[in-house]
């Protein structure tokens, strides 16, 4: 096991950021940066949990920090990285072979571990036991006196603090940007974790497609759906969620609606495997559409297909941003805002992640990035549409990871 960052790229952003190492600490982070979990401690999302050093130096392997529940494992899934471990609420200890009533052998194996005498476990975690260890990881690489980027987008100022108290020959900067640039490349093995998640979302989409029928409540068409992605995902190894955002009707129901004919459904569905979240949409009509339905999923279509073609390496995410609006002004639509029309998709609490395909981003289009494209249309009384794929950015454009057809589909 290992992480999904490309030193050499890292280097570079850190280099051109004028910082010598990151320090990461939020659990997305710790796993995009060794490939493995945080571990309990994560679960609380607060920073101690575990830290992951970067050095800008390239011959310096990364170090980690993290609860010593999972430190044994850490190692054996990372053997070259410097691995330091901070004591959590979880006591854990093997058999002492040495005698045979079995409370002996398990004091006798938490003797060997080597903790002193006073040792005791705190409720859930200490920050500042995880800092020292760190400390000690920084002064290895000769980086106790280093400029070092933190995520600040994650850590609480509280917690910030501490860290600013105990590494005071350290200069912390946000590296929260560096961060966002070196994810928004991604790998082949994310790539892989990325096109998956849209193939199991298509197979959910093709299960509720063909077995919707309307009198169906809102909580069985969702259902069908992730029956669809269950049945696709059998036998992978990766761990597999859902998130679904539908609307059904021509208004917005609670989850108890029941599917009548003439109502539209929007499903903005999110598939996560191994942690990284895809992101799709499409939409459906149950029975024939009307022809204000049926109009207002053609402008989104047109809007596609007008923003997809500026979609490309060296162009700006604000120029894809005002080509899409341009359409839609184009087409009748001259008043309508939208914040962004698309995303980068990866590892993240949430599946839309930076960088964002809005007015003002000067964020410029490179290879390798991976970005969902969306024309959403939310029009009350009518019908709330959301016209999306994910795409791969290649040299010559954008390749699209989904396979189904993006016009509007009936049900029935």
């Amino acid at each position: 096991m290992t992480g999904f960052v490309d030193r050499l790229r890292a280097t570079q952003l850190m280099e051109r950021a004028g910082i010598e190492a990151l320090v990461l600490c939020a659990p997305e982070a710790f796993h995009y940066a060794t490939g493995a979990w945080i571990g309990p401690a994560g679960l609380f999302r607060r920073a101690g949990a575990g830290f992951v050093v970067i050095p800008v130096r390239q011959e310096l392997p990364i170090g980690v920090v993290v609860a010593d529940f999972n430190a044994a494992q850490l190692q054996a899934a990372l053997p070259d990285a410097v691995v330091r471990s901070h004591p959590i609420w979880i006591e854990s200890t093997t058999l002492d072979a040495s005698t045979s009533a079995l409370a002996q052998r398990i004091e006798a194996g938490l003797a060997s571990s080597g903790r002193p005498p006073d040792f005791s476990r705190p409720a859930t975690f200490e920050l500042a036991n995880s800092v020292r260890e760190l400390k000690q990881i920084l002064a290895g690489f000769g980086l106790d006196h280093a400029t070092i980027g933190v995520d600040l987008d994650f850590i609480a100022v509280t917690d910030f603090s501490v860290l600013q108290a105990m590494l005071p020959g350290c200069s912390m900067v946000d590296g929260s940007a560096v961060l966002d640039r070196l994810r928004a490349i991604k790998s082949q093995r994310e790539i892989e974790l990325l096109q998956q998640g849209i193939i199991l979302s298509e197979a959910g989409l093709d299960r509720l497609q063909v077995d919707a029928m309307a009198g169906m409540r809102q909580a069985d068409l969702i259902s069908l759906y992730r029956e669809g992605v269950a049945t696709a995902a059998a036998g992978l190894s990766h761990p597999v969620a859902t998130a679904e955002y539908v609307t059904l009707g021509a208004r917005a129901k609670g989850a108890d609606a029941k599917a009548m004919p003439g109502d539209p459904l929007k499903c903005d569905m999110v598939c996560t495997v191994g942690g990284y979240a895809s992101d799709m949409s499409r939409n459906f009509i149950f029975g024939p559409p009307s022809a204000e339905q049926a109009e207002l999923h053609a402008i989104a279509e047109r809007a596609f297909a007008d923003g997809l073609a500026a979609l490309v390496p060296g162009n700006a995410l604000g120029h894809v941003h005002r080509i899409a609006s341009d359409s839609l002004a184009r087409q009748g639509l001259r008043s309508y805002r939208r914040g962004h029309f698309g995303h980068g998709v990866g590892q993240s609490v949430f599946s839309e992640q930076w960088p964002f395909i809005a007015a003002g981003s000067d964020v410029v289009i490179e290879t390798g990035m991976v970005l969902a494209f969306e024309i959403p249309l939310y029009i009350d009384g009518l019908a709330s549409f959301n016209l999306e794929d994910q795409f791969l950015i290649m040299p010559d454009g954008p390749v699209a990871m989904n396979r189904l057809p993006r016009r509007l589909e009936t049900i029935g």
